[in-house]
């Protein structure tokens, strides 16, 4: 969210795809203020055309847990899964304007995110070649 007119200025767009119920997805959109467009998969349709897997193990795993201890030791309130399945992975994707995937990185676990640094790198990279 702090680098988003970064990403902007880079003629690109944020978009998070959620399959949660659309009744959370906007209390959560709420609370964390962010100001990405947000699209509905609640069947998980670009979740299996991603390949994007779900995971016990990695979901729940020392390194997951690990995150939610430090959060709570800093007293950050953790969020309520209502009910949503929480061994479900994510990823982060580069499409370009052509459509061709440009960067892919499925989460081998909920912490694994890339560094918005490189995101912005790739987006950077896309742009000098269109």
């Amino acid at each position: 969210r702090s680098r988003y007119d970064a990403i902007k200025a880079l003629n690109a767009e944020v978009v998070i795809i959620s399959f949660g119920a659309e009744f959370w997805v906007k209390i959560w959109q709420e609370q964390t203020q962010a100001p990405f467009p947000l699209l509905l998969d609640q069947e998980r349709q670009a979740y299996r055309a991603y390949g994007l897997e779900r995971s016990v193990v990695r979901s729940w795993g020392l390194k997951n847990l690990g995150y939610y201890a430090k959060a709570l030791l800093q007293g950050k309130r953790l969020q309520d899964s209502h009910g949503e399945d929480t061994n479900q992975l994510g990823g982060d994707f580069i499409i370009d304007s052509q459509g061709i995937l440009q960067y892919v990185h499925p989460s081998r676990d909920p912490t694994d995110r890339p560094a918005v640094e490189a995101l912005l790198a790739v987006l950077k990279g896309v742009g000098s070649r269109e």
